[in-house]
């Protein structure tokens, strides 16, 4: 049955009520093509936390990316760095809700590997930030690393001048876990055997799940018999565990603490801790949410981009360099 002639429509509308004659006119302005707005695509990110100095920025540096480029973010994370199932829970949610993208921080690596691959099947591009996979980077997966060889590097060299070349140290919060932290692990340890052979490690720990149990660690350590002149803590949780020891047995300014992964910045300034290597996840976030952008308009080929790790001390804790890695200006008005 085709539409009454146009005399009829103009009747119906003259007649009727001013409401129902509103409604008409965006009845037929919709049916000419004005049509309802399109929401903008959401790209879901899940770090390994959040509210912390280290993710926080990532988030910073995502939603910039996203005001820019017209994508919705939707953030969100575990309460705990070491809650994985809720990590892949966030993960499958995020994939069954429709996002147009993900972009995930793996609290540990072989975990996640079966969730990402449901991703890619799916066909959702995503991007892995500050660890491998074991999944090779491809048009639809890109990864954002933190340099993790870079890090132990600067790790092994600031304990070389602190300890003028010479001296006994541990190593704590080794994670087999995660890709990321092998690599830093192996890059101090071969850095330190070729510029600093005077410098003996005494003593090499396993990363604990909590702050409590890295602390718990670091008073057992601490308690030998054997001296140790600095100690170097390869993540967030065992650097924060090991500083509160380090307070509680009155040795935070002798005992030399080198950590991992921004958190804990006033002992930086205090000289409490010497100093801390620290991830520019400011900049990674900004890095995969452009990543992610080219994944979507099949621009992104095979991609593994690589962020340069920063030595934060107390001469450069409140640098323009460090304000802008520690950047926490997630929201801003349009």
């Amino acid at each position: 049955m085709g539409w009454p002639d146009s005399r009829w429509k103009y009747r119906i509308l003259t007649s009727a009520p001013p409401v129902a004659v509103l409604r008409g006119i965006l009845l037929l302005t919709a049916l000419a093509g004005g049509g309802c707005r399109r929401t903008p695509p959401t790209i879901a990110v899940i770090p390994r936390t959040c509210g912390t100095a280290l993710w926080e920025p990532e988030h910073a540096g995502a939603a910039a990316v996203a005001r820019s480029i017209g994508l919705n973010l939707y953030w969100n994370a575990p309460m705990r760095d070491n809650d994985v199932p809720t990590q892949i829970s966030l993960l499958e949610k995020s994939l069954d809700r429709g996002v147009a993208g993900i972009i995930v921080s793996p609290i540990a690596t072989l975990p996640m590997r079966t969730p990402m691959r449901r991703v890619l099947a799916r066909g959702v591009p995503a991007v892995v930030i500050d660890t491998e996979l074991g999944i090779p980077p491809g048009p639809r997966l890109g990864y954002v690393l933190n340099d993790e060889e870079a890090g132990g590097r600067i790790a092994a060299r600031r304990i070389g001048a602190i300890l003028h070349s010479q001296g006994t140290i541990a190593i704590v919060g080794i994670d087999p876990q995660l890709k990321s932290n092998i690599a830093r692990e192996r890059s101090f340890e071969a850095t330190l055997r070729r510029e600093f052979p005077g410098i003996r490690v005494a003593a090499r720990r396993l990363g604990l799940s909590s702050v409590p149990q890295e602390q718990h660690g670091a008073e057992e350590l601490l308690a030998g018999n054997e001296p140790i002149d600095a100690i170097v803590a390869l993540s967030l949780a065992s650097t924060r565990g090991t500083y509160y020891t380090l307070v509680e047995i009155g040795k935070a300014n002798t005992i030399k603490l080198v950590g991992f992964d921004q958190d804990l910045i006033p002992p930086i300034r205090t000289g409490g801790i010497d100093s801390v290597v620290v991830q520019n996840t400011f900049e990674m976030g900004r890095q995969a949410m452009d990543l992610i952008d080219r994944e979507m308009h099949g621009t992104a080929g095979s991609s593994e981009l690589y962020v340069q790790p920063v030595l934060m001390t107390r001469e450069n804790v409140d640098s323009a360099e460090i304000r802008q890695i520690l950047n926490l200006s997630w929201w801003s008005p349009q």
